[in-house]
């Protein structure tokens, strides 16, 4: 309720609101059960991508902080809890407990583990305030407790000074994974399968092991023929995923050559409509604008189908 609730504005019941709650409850839950399920290994050296997650985490950790505390102290009561809801959700389990997480039946070191316990104490902490029984249930399993200790009386997290070039580093990096994902899945490759990245431009390699980890791709400089690898952009940087054996051509020259007719018939369509000058000349500006935007956005599609259909056949 305090999460969909702004200041000064009532709001009605609506049952998706507790579906919300009940589902993030589900989350933390299972980050807990997750997390106490590891197996430490005392032996283990801590891996690069670990040591990446865990500085990048640390430094997330303060910024999100003096967010919140900013948040706290002008009584924008919701937008503190949805901080904190996302830094969780987001940052917390879909990448820093990936990155961490040790390969099937292996152990974590115990440098990284330790590390994650510390930030699953500090989120709940930040937690507390709003959710206090989840909270306290968790934070008294997670270690032992003397009696009559709670969660309510710990001090809240602090904020620390932290490098926000290395968080800016770290987000080119889940770009650089999600824009790998996003191949893999449109090419039906399977997660297992190795890949290779190409990399052209000023990528920051200290983060490169999350990515190596993440996306499961060996890394290298961009070089000779790549017209034909599948081609996505991190900012600036220019990234190249080579699939020349991976997949079938004829059965993806069939398909772009689908989307392509596609393309084609929408353009005309568009440009039916702009042609029309009575409709140009009595249609709102926004309404013509969002016209001349699909008019773009199709010609820039059919320019990309049109080059990757080119090299497909030159191969």
């Amino acid at each position: 309720m305090l999460l969909c609730s702004s200041a000064g504005n009532d709001i009605l019941y609506d049952e998706s609101q507790i579906e919300q709650g009940r589902n993030f409850n589900n989350k933390v839950w299972n980050a807990f059960r997750l997390v106490t399920g590891w197996t430490v290994d005392a032996s283990a050296k801590q891996p690069e991508a670990s040591a990446v997650a865990v500085k990048w985490f640390d430094n997330k950790l303060s910024q999100v902080i003096e967010t919140v505390e900013d948040h706290f102290s002008k009584f924008r009561i919701s937008d503190a809890l949805m901080t904190i809801y996302k830094f969780f959700w987001d940052d917390f389990c879909a990448w820093y407990l990936e990155a961490v997480k040790p390969a099937y039946g292996a152990g974590i070191d115990a440098q990284t583990y330790d590390a994650t316990l510390g930030y699953f104490d500090a989120l709940l902490r930040m937690i507390h305030p709003i959710m206090p029984f989840i909270t306290e249930e968790l934070w008294q399993n997670m270690a032992e407790r003397k009696a009559g200790e709670t969660i309510m009386n710990q001090r809240y997290p602090q904020a620390r000074t932290y490098d926000a070039d290395f968080i800016s580093a770290f987000e080119m990096a889940c770009e650089a994974v999600a824009g790998v994902r996003n191949i893999r899945q449109s090419k039906n490759l399977s997660p297992r399968e190795s890949l290779d990245l190409m990399i052209k431009g000023d990528f920051p390699e200290e983060v490169l092991p999350v990515v190596m980890k993440l996306a499961n791709v060996t890394v290298g400089d961009a070089q000779g023929d790549l017209s034909a690898a599948q081609r996505f952009m991190v900012r600036t940087v220019e990234m190249f995923v080579p699939l020349t054996g991976l997949i079938n051509v004829e059965e993806e020259v069939a398909k772009l050559e689908a989307e392509l007719a596609y393309q084609q018939k929408f353009l005309e369509s568009v440009r039916k409509k702009l042609s029309n000058e009575r409709f140009v000349a009595n249609a709102p500006e926004a309404v013509v604008g969002v016209e001349r935007k699909k008019e773009a956005d199709s010609l820039s599609k059919i320019e990309s189908i049109t080059a990757s259909l080119k090299a497909l056949k030159n191969n």
